[in-house]
């Protein structure tokens, strides 16, 4: 199987890795997954980030689900957008983006349980459990993480995934761990952090977390 995406990954942290059944606000999991997607275009070299703006840097798409779409949007557009900007676009769409790929890659089922809610059972637990595993290891490791799993374990707690490393750190062990691992990271990924931050502050600002 393929490695999984930072999408791939934000997805299962977003769901228990059980049962499918959702931990985060759609809000929530939309803003995790738009910083995801970004992320996922910038290691692929498709995207840059300058003074927080994102450009696209190549012709083609890098051929992985969801941050496919997020290309085409991109080289789409004629003007430049800020990661805030990007991240708050998108933040409504991905999630369904996302559930659709990973259903149709086999990696999950889609099952509902109310009016257009679901839950998504994985079909292999060492697949779901993964990318926990992965964040985890990014900050429990003796060595510095890869900037990977460091973004992976920033986007998760940015947008609310907040009992990642529960119960071994309490929550100023994990903001000191943030704040060193966010200095340390290549700048343009920093700074689509920093964007996933300012958006998911501003919607618990204006109290729209559904």
């Amino acid at each position: 199987m393929r490695r999984l995406t930072l999408v791939d990954s934000f997805f299962f942290l977003g769901h228990d890795e059980f049962t499918g059944r959702p931990v985060l606000s759609r809000t929530s999991l939309g803003i995790g997954l738009a910083g995801a997607a970004l992320c996922d275009l910038l290691f692929t070299d498709r995207i840059t980030v300058e003074d927080r703006k994102v450009r696209a840097i190549a012709a083609r798409p890098p051929g992985i689900p969801t941050a496919d779409h997020v290309f085409s949007e991109i080289v789409s557009e004629t003007g430049t957008y800020s990661v805030r900007e990007w991240v708050n676009h998108l933040r409504a769409e991905l999630p369904s983006i996302a559930a659709d790929n990973l259903v149709a890659l086999g990696l999950v089922r889609r099952t509902p349980v109310l009016v257009r809610r679901f839950r998504y059972p994985p079909a292999d637990l060492l697949v779901s459990t993964a990318a926990r595993s992965k964040a985890r290891a990014a900050v429990f490791g003796i060595d510095r993480p890869d900037p990977h799993a460091a973004c992976l374990a920033l986007l998760a707690w940015t947008a609310g995934v907040d009992d990642l490393c529960e119960p071994e750190l309490d929550r100023a062990r994990v903001r000191a761990w943030m704040e060193d691992t966010h200095h340390a990271l290549p700048r343009r990924i920093a700074d689509v952090v920093a964007g996933v931050a300012a958006v998911a502050a501003a919607v618990v600002y204006t109290g729209d977390r559904k």
